[in-house]
């Protein structure tokens, strides 16, 4: 059974607060089994205190009523204190003997403040042993100095000497656990980063991979329901394609079987307009040819957007002289608006050149002018010009119709405006509309260049 990831934590955080007294003990005891079984401590120099002041006592009283020279002798050629320094003062003050220079010791004649601060610096480093020599020629005190460095037991001495390799043990063992700490915590960010990436890194449908499932802990539960929501996203954008090929199927199937009925009314209202007919007769012919155009334009709208939000419409953007387009597309409706009694505004004073489909800025046009005379034939009005902005140049249109928010008989499903909308997006155009009861204006613009 595989441990979980909030266990693993939890006896990491145990460790965490166990550690410390364990490591200070391991390192301890290994450090003692070092030295006490494993290293060679024959060769270390140690002079236990008590020791070395009852033997330099028991050495002292044995030379009494010797002569200077022998006990000048003693001195020099006893091993017990090879490492130490020795001096003897006479009672007046004379060096009757001294090792070597490192005792440091005042012009003789010595007085007794100088011996006392002598004594006391001399304290500092080393161990000072005092005892009084009785000879047979002079009488006097004999100092033995010894450095502190190897007064102790052995095991002192050692633990002295190896103390480093103490604190790069207690080093180790704290590296070893942050190191492991560092690992455990690294593992967790380095698979939530892999999984993050995953979720970034999509195929061609969009949607990311699978991902490979190592471990069953909580972030193999993660990896799990990740795996199971691509799972379903795949499905589901399966059955969007198949269904969005449906309806694309199904318009354009509707789309050529009503065209074919509205051609055979078209001419059939045609053939009424011949005969002779009553004033209440032309009318209600007139009314079924304007709903047949309008039926037809339905069904256009409709083809073209369903072409469009299935990408299947050609775009061809190369440079194009916008001022240019917008007078061809004026020069067509022109004549419709003059029928309908339109004023016509025309200021086109700068020059606009942008990177589009002509043919779909054309049909941009026409869908406009084409909301204008439906929705906005009451104002009897169109503008169209061209504007600076701060992003460079842009085309109005606008009318004094009630607004796009008015009720309407011939209001549809806003199908034309998607298909404004859908083809300036693709051809990087902006598309505005500012609207009110007093009219609306749809402003046209290039995006701007980051």
């Amino acid at each position: 059974m595989k441990m979980k990831l909030s266990t693993k934590y939890l006896l990491h955080i145990i460790l965490s607060v166990l550690f410390f007294p364990i490591a200070f003990l391991l390192v301890n005891f290994v450090y003692y089994m070092t030295l006490t079984y494993v290293l060679n401590q024959q060769d270390h120099i140690y002079y236990e205190a008590d020791k070395l002041k009852s033997s330099w006592q028991e050495d002292i009283a044995s030379w009494r009523n010797l002569s200077n020279e022998e006990i000048i002798t003693h001195f020099r050629e006893t091993q017990d204190y090879r490492y130490s320094e020795i001096a003897w003062i006479s009672d007046g003050g004379d060096i009757l003997y001294a090792s070597s220079d490192k005792l440091k010791l005042p012009q003789a004649p010595l007085n007794v403040s100088e011996m006392i601060r002598w004594n006391e610096q001399a304290n500092q480093n080393h161990l000072v042993l005092t005892a009084y020599v009785q000879g047979s020629e002079a009488s006097g005190y004999a100092y033995l100095e010894t450095p502190r460095s190897i007064i102790g037991s052995q095991w002192e001495i050692a633990r002295d000497r190896y103390a480093h390799f103490w604190f790069l043990g207690i080093f180790f063992v704290c590296a070893l656990f942050v190191f492991s700490s560092w690992l455990f915590f690294a593992r967790i960010q380095k698979r939530l980063v892999t999984l993050q990436k995953h979720m970034q890194k999509t195929d061609e449908d969009g949607i990311p991979r699978n991902l490979d499932v190592k471990y069953e802990d909580e972030l193999g539960q993660v990896e799990h329901s990740f795996n199971k929501m691509v799972n379903e996203l795949r499905e589901s954008k399966q059955k969007e394609s198949e269904e969005t090929e449906l309806r694309r199927k199904l318009i354009a199937d509707l789309s050529h079987d009503l065209r074919t009925p509205l051609t055979v009314i078209r001419g059939h209202t045609f053939t009424l307009s011949e005969q002779p007919l009553t004033d209440k007769a032309k009318q209600s012919v007139h009314v079924i040819n304007d709903k047949v155009a309008y039926v037809g334009e339905l069904i256009d709208n409709l083809s073209s957007f369903s072409l469009l939000a299935a990408g299947k419409l050609p775009l061809r953007m190369q440079a194009t002289d916008v001022i240019k387009v917008l007078r061809s597309s004026l020069s067509a409706w022109y004549p419709v608006f003059e029928q309908d009694q339109f004023t016509v505004d025309i200021e086109l004073a700068h020059p606009v050149m942008w990177e589009v489909d002509e043919l779909w800025l054309r049909r941009v046009l026409d869908n406009i002018f084409q909301n204008v005379r439906r929705h906005a034939a009451q104002g009897r009005y169109v503008f169209v010009g061209t504007i600076m902005t701060d992003s460079g140049v842009a085309i109005q249109i606008r009318d004094r119709g009630p607004g796009i928010h008015s009720q309407s008989t011939r209001k549809g499903a806003g199908i034309g405006m998607s298909i404004i909308d859908m083809m300036c997006t693709q051809m990087n155009l902006i598309c505005m509309i500012d609207s009110d009861d007093e009219g609306t204006t749809v402003y046209i613009q290039q995006k701007s260049v980051q």
